[in-house]
């Protein structure tokens, strides 16, 4: 019952305040005095302040932009400092000022008069009130002037496509919400069909380029009256020296760190840790900027397609160097021809690089292959066939002196008609000096036998000695073949990182021309 009665008297204080106290009236001043008589006659503030109700009431509107506080690409939201500015004419306010000591103007609270209800169409905010409340100034003609400060939050679409030197036009619809154009007549400021920007505080990430606004009459579905609104257009122009050092700088340091990723020998372990390594610094880049960009945009901005080439660049080269290596340690068939024409002999040349098919001793000197000797000169088998031909020759005379003193086989009977012919010439030597020949005689057989076989074992030798060098050298031709095929293929190999070079740096002359015309 306490508390019933306690707010029963707050309501029935507050009420009687509303109204001015007239018996403490002739001690108030002027402003005082006409204040209460203006109140006290402004019974009703939702009307509109004409006694015509056919007539029209004139709003005047503008805009004086104060700060661009922040532009969210991600959430595509504009947040502006502004202050408007109203002007409109309210026959209930107007006064004779010598009755009022010259009094010409006063300031009244906005909530205890009326004021259109002007509201931004295309906002993006969750507040109830976007304008600070402060007071009105009226004119003793009934002419109220209202400037309050408000930070608003309008949509606008943002185009990334050249972020971070990006150029975004963004828009502000004003209008009345409830009142068409027959009951408020809806018109710029002083005709200033513009921001107004004498009072502006530059910002450290837009500029503005462009400056604008234009006065539309709209008809909606829902209602059969015409509205008027006001539309404000804004063209910023984004400072890009923050995001120079954050995302340019990096991704021009790792474009330059993928053109010396090319020209490392593909059979380098580094080159595929250099090229993971890159891998992940863009990727780490990518994220960067997707935490800027929203998610649902149109477009994906230049510098994020030069990321992703980069990457596919890098990841193709890595993929290369990898099939690379495995073809230098597994090895590869033979070479289809059409390749050979267009790497080794067409690209090649149009790179200025060496042929791998000139020289085979250009290998030994690039290190692509160990300096093995791979054939067998034409002197070392005319030394062989000399060697041969001696033995040979040694061979006969020693069958010829056989033939004529004594031998195995079949040449024993002309042997010893040979030495019955010697003993009748010889009789008239002595009988001991023939046994001395005969002892002679053996022993040169005995020499003969031991020299033809000795003959017989180093022709054997010498025959093994021919088939082994022969296939000595299929073996080194086959291996001198197969190694040949290797390098081949890590001459293509290398070709191609020669021509990805070029393609990347191309790529990158292209994408840095298109992304930064200036």
């Amino acid at each position: 019952m306490f508390f019933t009665f306690i707010i029963f008297f707050l309501i029935i204080d507050y009420s009687f305040g509303q109204k001015c106290n007239r018996e403490r009236i002739h001690t108030w001043n002027a402003e005082q005095r006409l204040i209460c008589d203006l109140l006290d006659n402004y019974q009703v503030k939702w009307g509109r302040p004409v006694r015509n109700m056919t007539e029209d009431v004139e709003v005047q509107f503008g805009l004086q932009l104060i700060h661009i506080s922040d532009l969210d690409e991600k959430n595509q939201v504009l947040i502006t400092n502004q202050w408007q500015i109203y002007e409109w004419n309210d026959e209930a306010l107007t006064w004779d000022p010598e009755d009022y000591d010259n009094l010409m103007d006063i300031r009244l609270p906005i909530k205890r008069i009326w004021q259109p209800d002007v509201t931004l169409y295309n906002y993006a905010d969750t507040r109830l009130e976007e304008k600070r409340e402060v007071l009105a100034t009226v004119y003793h003609n009934g002419t109220v002037f209202w400037k309050p400060m408000s930070i608003f939050k309008s949509t606008c679409q943002i185009d990334i496509r050249r972020f971070p030197y990006d150029r975004q036009n963004c828009s502000m619809k004003f209008g009345s919400w409830t009142y068409d154009s027959s009951k408020v007549n809806l018109q710029f400021y002083h005709d200033i069909q513009r921001f107004d920007l004498n009072s502006y505080v530059k910002s450290n990430e837009w500029s503005i380029i462009g400056n604008s606004a234009s006065r539309n009459t709209e008809k909606y579905d829902c209602c059969p009256e015409i509205y008027v609104d006001l539309k404000f257009y804004i063209n910023l122009e984004r400072r890009g020296g923050f995001y120079n050092y954050i995302l340019i700088l990096p991704c021009v340091l790792l474009s330059c760190l993928t053109c010396i990723l090319f020209w490392l020998p593909p059979e380098s372990p580094s080159k595929l840790v250099l090229g993971m390594n890159i891998f992940t610094s863009f990727f780490v880049l990518l994220l960067l900027l997707y935490k800027n960009m929203p998610s649902n945009a149109e477009h994906i901005p230049r510098i994020g397609a030069y990321y992703c080439l980069n990457m596919g660049m890098i990841a193709t080269s890595t993929f290369l160097c990898t099939i690379v290596v495995h073809i230098y340690f597994r090895g590869a068939g033979p070479m289809p021809t059409i390749l050979r024409k267009i790497f080794l002999e067409c690209l090649a040349q149009l790179f200025c690089m060496v042929p791998h098919t000139n020289t085979y001793q250009q290998h030994a000197v690039n290190g692509l292959m160990p300096p093995i000797k791979a054939t067998c000169d034409g002197d070392k088998f005319e030394k062989f066939e000399l060697l041969k031909e001696r033995f040979k020759s040694f061979g006969d005379k020693r069958t010829v002196t056989t033939t004529t003193t004594g031998g195995t086989g079949a040449t024993n009977d002309d042997t010893l008609e040979t030495l019955d012919m010697m003993n009748d010439h010889s009789q008239h030597r002595q009988h001991h000096f023939h046994q001395h020949q005969e002892n002679s005689l053996a022993q040169q057989i005995q020499q003969q036998i031991a020299a033809s076989i000795t003959f017989m074992t180093v022709e054997t030798d010498l025959k093994e000695i021919r088939d082994f060098l022969r296939t000595t050298r299929k073996r080194m031709e086959d291996k001198e073949a197969k190694t040949k095929t290797v390098n081949d293929w890590k001459q293509v190999a290398l070709v191609l990182d020669r021509t990805f070079f070029f393609i990347y740096l191309t790529a990158i002359i292209i994408s840095l021309l298109v992304m930064f015309p200036r």
